[in-house]
């Protein structure tokens, strides 16, 4: 009995010494879990899940039917059938399942749950687009990057997220900006990430961005493999980068996520060209009245030292060319936007020009070497808490706020095409 105590105390000593031990909370098992809602196709019409099995399950499927009051399934309940592939992490081998519901009715609220007879997963509920409507909400989230941070570990990414969405529960998906987990290739990081996200992840889709530290692990340090492998988003990009780089439409945006990830990716070859080949047909072939773009590095990044000059150097004169609005970044961990910029002279009018947003961060890390910037027309470093941002569409007016996690207003900012007219209310800091 003494030796069982003395084994017990020397393991519960290691969980409180180690992150990584406390990180590895969360293996899989025969019941479904890291239940994520994403688009691979039209927003109004379709929505995809993705889940995880152990390894030992071997098939799953959705049930899903129109939202009823009582929240219950009824005899009149659908089935889509999923598939499946193995992925195994650096703890255990697994299977990740993912189904595309097709021919849903827009603007509908939906219940569905994940799984088999034998395991189901909780009941949730997620809303298709309306593509009538003009207006609508989103969230933007710098990097959630997290280190175990007292009780829970990535407690801080889980707190500005469900923060985020209590405020804003209208808002239709989220975006993260890259750098989702410290370490990429841990499956420890990803289990700790996904429970934090649990509770908005499966009702609101997530689109996005890998960053650098997607590509760091002990297994592969230069693709971000396991990012790749769990989130399932449309295959429009180019060849050899599906997933990484893709677009979408959602009302009268047109949104572009891209790679920046070069000097990490590049023994496997240049990344930047082909994308920048793909970025201008995609955009050439938009009649949307908005563009937007999310890449991780920044082209006027807010760190000295840190230039992105290759960054700039491939995609600006695309965006130039064609006019995109706003373009977000993650990497810098602070919040930031620039004068509207074209062939890198600040310009006035928002027409004439793209504005460079920094998202921020949603989790522990933050800098002390970041600064305003020559480009810059605002800056805020969050040192004292996270935040994140609440992106407005309502017809020709885009909305910017960054929040702090605790509601306070670090910046407001819109841009008026009717008008031709951005603000420049840089507020002192207030509740919303």
């Amino acid at each position: 009995m003494k030796h069982k105590f003395v084994l017990a105390i020397l393991i519960l000593l290691y969980v409180i010494a180690s992150p990584t031990a406390c990180l590895a909370a969360g293996s899989a098992s025969a019941s479904p879990d890291h239940v994520t809602l994403t688009w691979a196709d039209n927003p109004a019409t379709t929505m995809t899940v993705t889940w995880r099995t152990d390894n030992t399950t071997a098939t799953g499927s959705v049930e899903y039917q129109k939202y009823q009051k009582s929240a219950a399934f009824t005899a009149n309940a659908k089935y889509a059938t999923s598939h499946s592939a193995d992925f195994t992490t650096d703890l255990q081998a697994t299977h990740l399942f993912t189904a595309t519901l097709k021919g849903l009715e827009p603007n509908t609220k939906y219940l569905y749950r994940v799984g088999n007879q034998g395991h189901w997963s909780a009941n949730h509920s997620f809303t298709t687009a309306n593509p009538s409507s003009k207006s609508f909400k989103f969230l933007v989230f710098g990097d959630s990057q997290s280190v175990a941070d007292g009780n829970f570990p990535y407690g801080v990414w889980s707190k500005t997220l469900h923060n985020a969405y209590s405020a804003n529960p209208d808002a239709r998906f989220f975006v993260n900006m890259g750098d989702l987990v410290d370490t990429g290739q841990s499956g420890a990081h990803w289990n700790a990430w996904f429970s934090a996200a649990a509770g908005v992840i499966d009702t609101i889709p997530i689109m996005p961005v890998v960053g650098n530290h997607e590509t760091r692990g002990s297994l592969d340090t230069r693709r971000p493999a396991y990012w790749k492998a769990q989130f399932y988003l449309p295959q429009n990009g180019p060849s050899d980068l599906k997933d990484q780089a893709y677009s979408y439409d959602y009302g009268p945006v047109h949104f572009v996520v891209l790679d920046s990830q070069q000097s990490e990716e590049k023994q496997y070859g240049d990344i930047l060209t082909p994308q920048k080949k793909w970025l201008a047909a995609d955009l050439a072939a938009s009649k949307s009245p908005w563009k937007i773009v999310f890449l991780h590095k920044s082209a006027y990044s807010l760190m000295v030292g840190r230039e992105n000059k290759d960054i700039r150097n491939a995609f600006c004169p695309v965006y130039d060319r064609y006019h995109v609005d706003v373009v977000f970044n993650g990497h810098d961990h602070s919040v930031g936007r620039t004068f509207p910029i074209k062939n890198e002279a600040y310009m006035s009018k928002p027409s004439q020009g793209t504005i460079y947003y920094s998202a921020g961060r949603s989790g522990t890390k933050y800098y002390n070497q970041v600064c305003k910037r020559d480009w810059s027309k605002f800056f805020y470093n969050p040192t004292d808490q996270p935040d994140y941002l609440v992106v407005e569409v309502a017809g020709a007016k885009l909305t910017i706020t960054a929040l702090k996690t605790d509601g306070a207003i670090i910046d407001e900012f819109f841009i008026d095409k009717k008008k031709d007219i951005n603000s420049d209310t840089s507020h002192s800091l207030g509740k919303r």
